[in-house]
């Protein structure tokens, strides 16, 4: 007997999703998606995506649905236009955090203190798919990663005097790395 395809995965919503959740996703795919719009997804493909709608849309189908689902496993869908290994398996966003680094300085750069230009290397959340990484596609301008990166300019005010093992936190503006912890190390060489 040939399992069901799973309506809820296609459109990346769990199991116990409301109604209006469902209606969200499907939404938001089908703008997307439809064939009107792109000739990247069969025919084929977005009617399924129709199909999964309707029937988790409708109190009665769903509980049929979910019926014939029991406890299996679903096969992971097999549409030869997705590269992603579970299709509408909705990924994990990406979170951003802080960072921390350290900072050699000179005897002299440590007397004497100053502001030292970083360029900090970020990754931020992707805005082309809100750190998704895709749905149905991998996003183009993360190749599904949920980030991206970049560089951030960040000038830190070294105070004069600081001693080796000094630990400071310089904090930004920038929602990606909300702060810094540097730690200061001085070399004598």
């Amino acid at each position: 007997m040939e399992r069901p395809r799973d309506y809820y995965q296609i459109l990346g919503v769990p199991r116990d999703a409301t109604s209006a959740a469902i209606k969200r996703a499907f939404r938001r795919l089908a703008k997307k998606y439809h064939p009107d719009v792109t000739t990247d997804v069969s025919p084929e493909a977005f009617q399924e995506l129709q199909a999964a709608y309707e029937t988790l849309t409708d109190a009665e189908q769903r509980r049929r649905y979910d019926e014939t689902l029991g406890g299996e496993r679903l096969e992971p869908l097999a549409w030869s236009f997705v590269r992603s290994p579970a299709v509408g398996d909705l990924r994990r966003p990406f979170h951003p955090g802080s960072l921390s680094g350290e900072i050699l300085l000179s005897p002299q750069e440590a007397t004497a203190g100053g502001v030292l230009p970083l360029d900090v290397p970020v990754s931020s959340t992707c805005q082309a798919c809100q750190g998704t990484g895709g749905y149905f596609f991998d996003c183009e301008r993360c190749q599904g990663e949920g980030k991206v990166g970049r560089r951030l300019p960040v000038p830190v005010r070294i105070p004069p005097g600081v001693r080796d093992g000094h630990v400071f936190q310089v904090t930004t503006d920038d929602p990606a790395v909300p702060s810094i912890l540097l730690t200061v190390h001085i070399r004598y060489f």
